[in-house]
């Protein structure tokens, strides 16, 4: 067992196969690749298989046709993600951070703002009605034996009938404060993975996900393009892989490696 921990990823997979019983030509058609794919897995000449993310996903695939775990084989590959950082939990709000709310701010800026509009303008409408007067006696009316006529009593002044409308009431509309709780927020579902496809020439295409869903499987014409999204790793079939181009999350790939014939086989993982 100590022998078999230190053995390379590509000598576990050769004598895994060779205990078998398995040929090179077998491995690579029930893998779907080339027998020089085959070769290079197992001499740890995983640069020649392409990008990475290609290399582990051969490697995955290999690792269960000859019934071994493929998890302690992808973390001993060149490029195998680090340990997961640790994540801290952020400290509890303290108690006096409900003071700088911005929605308490709101609502004791809506409630003075209704307390004080109505004293302003209860104010402004007295200081009118306090500058209304009595009209004074003309100086050429004889004043003996004569009684004046009382003044006429200032009318009485409504605030509907004689306030004018003030254009600062008019644009201090105080909006109700809605709660926190009665705002619903959009829950956007998020995807893993998505795929973009483009084709220069007619291609049948195949894509399936993680679960095995079939996310494509048509006859894509000349000049057009496909959009896909799932939870990789991917299983793809490109037909006319050469006039193909493809991306991953914004990410070119390149196909060149699996491309058998005219025909590119291949899994795509993150």
């Amino acid at each position: 067992m100590s022998e078999l921990n230190q053995a390379s990823v590509g000598h576990v997979l050769h004598a895994a196969r060779e205990a078998q019983g398995l040929t090179l030509e077998n491995a690579a058609v029930r893998l779907r690749l080339m027998q020089r794919q085959i070769v290079a897995m197992e001499t740890d000449d995983f640069s020649s298989l392409g990008q990475p993310v290609f290399a582990r996903g051969f490697v995955r695939n290999y690792a269960r046709l000859l019934g071994l775990a493929p998890e302690p084989l992808l973390a001993r590959m060149d490029g195998a993600p680090s340990e997961a950082a640790t994540v801290s939990p952020l400290p509890p709000p303290s108690p006096g951070s409900w003071l700088t709310s911005p929605w308490l701010l709101l609502l004791l800026s809506g409630g003075l703002l209704a307390v004080v509009m109505p004293v302003a303008l209860y104010w402004w409408l007295n200081s009118e009605s306090a500058e209304v007067r009595p009209r004074p006696v003309s100086a050429s009316q004889p004043t003996s034996r004569q009684v004046p006529k009382p003044a006429p009593a200032p009318a009485t002044i409504s605030p509907e009938a004689e306030a004018p409308a003030s254009p600062a009431l008019s644009a201090a509309t105080v909006s109700p404060v809605v709660p926190v709780d009665a705002i619903e927020v959009p829950v956007v579902a998020a995807t893993n993975g998505r795929l973009h496809l483009e084709l220069g020439t007619d291609s049948w295409t195949e894509i399936k996900d993680a679960s095995g869903k079939m996310l494509a499987r048509k006859l894509v014409p000349a000049g057009s393009s496909l959009d896909v999204e799932g939870m990789p790793p991917f299983d793809l079939v490109i037909g006319n892989a050469q006039q193909a181009s493809l991306t991953y999350n914004g990410r070119p790939i390149d196909l060149k490696p699996f491309v058998d014939g005219t025909v590119a086989r291949f899994t795509l993982e993150e």
